[in-house]
């Protein structure tokens, strides 16, 4: 089921045995194609989440400051943010991330089809817990389903997932 959720975006619900919660991920991405792709590769992994699509750096900012409908909204437990954004970059919404005190933890990945080797280690050096390369094979792009899941349970491993 997809539905408009308050805090801006598309949020999916996938149902699966796994927890007793959804996980709570969020998105930043301005290619509705590459969520939907990523929703598919998510379903794959059997994953239960909510899904929420931010679709430009400044909407980013806003939900990571909790500025307007941002107010309120659930600490996300996964966040992937496209490098290349409209209005804020990728780069400055991950270095915003990282300065976040309530955002701590939270594992932020960036993802873009740049293959560029500077994008990755300056990324690295501002806290992003990984740099996925957006392929353009439907099944290399379903793997990004098993990475992000392995993110998911290495969390879950550390902390308890966020209660919504």
């Amino acid at each position: 089921m997809s539905i408009r959720g308050k805090i801006g975006g598309i949020v999916k619900l996938a149902k699966s045995p796994e927890g007793p919660r959804p996980y709570f991920i969020l998105v930043i991405e301005d290619n509705g194609s590459d969520v939907f792709l990523l929703e598919r590769a998510l379903n794959r992994q059997h994953l239960d989440f909510q899904l929420t699509h931010l679709r430009d750096g400044g909407e980013a900012l806003a939900f990571v400051r909790q500025q307007g409908p941002y107010a309120n909204s659930p600490r996300p437990d996964l966040i992937l943010v496209d490098l290349n954004l409209p209005k804020v970059d990728g780069e400055e919404v991950i270095r915003q991330i990282r300065s976040a005190k309530h955002l701590d933890g939270v594992p932020a990945c960036v993802w873009s089809s740049s293959e560029s080797a500077h994008d990755r280690a300056s990324l690295g050096r501002l806290g992003a817990n990984e740099f996925i390369f957006k392929p353009s094979g439907l099944e290399q792009f379903m793997q990004i389903g098993k990475t992000l899941k392995d993110l998911l349970s290495a969390k879950v491993h550390a902390v308890t997932p966020a209660i919504l």
